[in-house]
């Protein structure tokens, strides 16, 4: 964001008036959501559009609309942000590195407390689910390219997102994926065209959930997680899960690149914050493990 940029003069305020801006894209609900007025906001944002020396925003028909350099800023800024609260204390999130690997702690307004370790992709040669094999074996042959070949006999197993100007939104639901598993059929056929981010649970809960996707979707790499939370079954009320995700870097065939997310639902999983006797059980037609190497069409 502020690369060759003099960024000196940059503060805390100016970052969150251009973050929460860029989410509301509309001065009344900004000044509601800070508690402040909106001389100050627009302040805000002309120093700092005059310190990195480009526009952030563009005001068409009375509509705040984010330039090109807003969008690519955009992530950074929201990492900055939150990574400020978090070291403050101030936020439901806690994120901490261990040996280059990401272990995320969220807690919900409810009190939900929500996990996720990041393992070694070598994890998945050694003693991976087998689902978890078979894709990463295809994600190989298809040399990244999302409708190759090798990819057809995973497909109906993954979610496929691309990334848009208001940010990752669903191009593909598999049928077998752990997504229409949980949340079944008719949620998953409803959620194509749609922001992962519909359910305006905030932008801590949106980093827990996918604050990697942006990183792997840049480098076209791989992360496998463990993660343990609470998602609503079928419309009804949250229910505690655990599953394992593997992420993929992927190209479509117009060149742009994608995301490939594989869940497996599954209660083998390694997150050092949560003991093994809290590590819910799950309904036997739920559980991935067993899904053989060479799984069906």
């Amino acid at each position: 964001m502020y690369q060759s940029k003099n960024i000196t003069g940059i503060t805390v305020d100016m970052l969150r008036a251009f973050v929460c801006l860029s989410k509301k894209l509309n001065l009344s609900k900004v000044c509601s959501e800070l508690g402040t007025t909106r001389q100050t906001v627009r302040r805000h944002i002309t120093d700092l559009e005059t310190i990195l020396g480009e526009k952030l925003f563009e005001v068409v028909d009375r509509q705040y609309q984010l330039t090109s350099f807003a969008h690519d800023s955009l992530d950074e800024a929201k990492s900055l942000i939150m990574q400020l609260d978090t070291w403050a204390g101030q936020s439901a999130l806690k994120k901490n590195t261990s040996g280059g690997l990401e272990k995320l702690q969220y807690t919900d307004t409810e009190g939900r407390v929500y996990y996720s370790q990041q393992h070694p992709v070598s994890q998945i040669a050694m003693n991976g689910l087998p689902l978890l094999k078979k894709a990463f074996t295809a994600w190989g042959a298809a040399e990244t390219q999302i409708e190759h070949e090798a990819m057809e006999e995973i497909r109906p197993y993954t979610v496929l997102c691309r990334k848009g100007p208001s940010g990752w939104f669903f191009v593909h639901v598999g049928p077998k994926s752990a997504y229409a598993r949980w949340f079944g059929l008719t949620v998953a056929k409803s959620a194509i065209g749609k922001l992962i981010t519909e359910d305006d649970a905030g932008d801590e809960y949106d980093e827990f959930t996918g604050g990697t996707y942006s990183r792997i979707y840049d480098e076209g790499g791989v992360r496998l997680d463990h993660i343990f939370a609470h998602l609503p079954r079928d419309g009804g009320e949250p229910e505690p899960g655990t599953f394992q995700r593997l992420l993929l870097g992927g190209v479509f065939p117009d060149g742009t690149p994608g995301l490939i997310l594989l869940a497996v639902i599954t209660e083998n999983v390694q997150i050092e914050a949560l003991p093994e006797s809290e590590i819910p059980s799950m309904p036997d037609d739920l559980i991935m493990d067993s899904l053989p190497c060479h799984v069906t069409k």
